[in-house]
């Protein structure tokens, strides 16, 4: 009896997150949503090789990357966006902790900022600029508490950006606020990167793009 009590208690929790979801989802302000339904990519722009390759596999996107010093990424090819919230989960599922994975956000060409963090619970923020220089707002990757480390670990990510002033969050933790009116608008998207180690698999999931 006590069994089937707590089974019923988890399934009305079940039942009431999954209701608050879509609640969110079918918001007036959500203009842009990503489940991931499984064979199906939607607007990403998702490419490929032996080396690095994208694919949507169990209702996540999914990045695997078999070389050293190598980033993937997949953009969404519209719409683009100048003021947003952007949440989504990423999970590191193999590979070395000090490898990288987030978001690229107001990307035109080559001209994009980047918030990544590591498996091994680093984060950084940085402006790719149209030379191929990077502009960061600090200076090197830091430390946080905020993100929870190892493999099979979920984190939230979240950007804010609002005109210049940018917001970056973990787990809905704040981690910095900067401002910088470089560039206005452009596409989003999501990247996954090794440094000295092969082997990196990552999933993204969840993706919700708020007006802010």
């Amino acid at each position: 009896m006590q069994a089937r009590f707590i089974l019923l208690i988890s399934a009305l929790f079940l039942l009431a997150a999954c209701s608050s979801q879509r609640v969110i989802l079918d918001s007036p302000d959500v203009l842009f949503h990503d489940e991931f339904v499984t064979g199906q990519t939607g607007a990403w722009q998702i490419e490929g090789d032996e080396r690095g390759k994208t694919a949507v596999i169990a209702e996540q996107l999914v990045f695997t990357i078999e070389d050293p010093y190598l980033v993937q990424y997949a953009a969404l090819a519209e719409p683009v966006f100048d003021d947003f919230v952007l949440e989504v989960d990423v999970t590191q599922l193999a590979g070395d902790p000090e490898s990288s994975f987030g978001i690229l956000f107001r990307k035109t060409g080559d001209q994009f900022y980047r918030f990544d963090i590591t498996g091994s619970g680093l984060f950084v923020m940085e402006r790719h600029n149209a030379d191929g220089s990077w502009t960061r707002f600090f200076d090197d990757w830091r430390d946080t508490e905020a993100v929870k480390q190892g493999i099979s670990v979920t984190n939230r990510l979240k950007v804010m950006a609002q005109g210049g002033d940018l917001s970056f969050y973990v787990n809905d933790q704040l981690l910095q606020q900067v401002n910088d009116a470089s560039y206005a608008g452009g596409q989003i998207a999501l990247d996954a990167g090794t440094f000295g180690r092969p082997g990196l698999q990552v999933a993204f999931d969840n993706v919700v793009i708020r007006r802010p």
